[in-house]
């Protein structure tokens, strides 16, 4: 597998709304959002959402690629002074277990540090245990106290972070 990732564009909007529409019907209950709200927006908030995505430190998505077939995509976003919330993350199911999502949550780290992030910052539902060993095997840790613990527990969900990576060298 060749994987590739890149930041959204403003002409990848389709591109969003798909892998957006596709991540939502096939896991239902991972997200904050449900499909039928998705299913409201139109094309100008698809556009408008990736054309804010697409530069600057306050929001990114990344879309991953495999050869140049879309299998993946996660959301970026700076929360000052210093930590970068990770959002939305989804690895169509025929590419997961292939470095997919690894890939996607340095994508957003590698970001976050351009702005000085200290750490990442993520919610996953407490059911979701191969999600939660996956951002364990990577270095992410539970919260368990604190604002992001007790916004996740509202939800249902495990709060976790790690710190940003520091920048690679070469």
């Amino acid at each position: 597998m060749a994987i590739a990732i890149s930041r959204i564009t403003p002409d990848d909007w389709p591109l969003l709304r798909d892998l957006r529409m596709a991540s939502l019907r096939e896991s239902p209950d991972a997200f904050g959002q449900r499909l039928d709200e998705a299913a409201l927006f139109d094309d100008d908030d698809w556009i408008a959402t990736a054309r804010a995505a697409s530069g600057g430190d306050r929001r990114s998505w990344f879309i991953a690629r495999d050869g140049g077939r879309p299998v993946g995509l996660v959301q970026g976003r700076r929360r000052p002074p210093d930590a970068c919330l990770l959002f939305s993350m989804w690895v169509a199911p025929d590419a997961r277990r292939l470095g997919v999502g690894r890939a996607l949550v340095d994508a957003v780290d590698d970001w976050a540090r351009e702005w000085g992030s200290k750490r990442v910052i993520l919610w996953v539902l407490a059911g979701n245990e191969g999600a939660h060993r996956f951002y364990e095997q990577i270095g992410f840790h539970v919260l368990t106290s604190g604002p992001d613990a007790a916004s996740g527990d509202a939800y249902g969900a495990l709060a976790m972070e790690r710190p940003s990576s520091p920048p690679s060298e070469g």
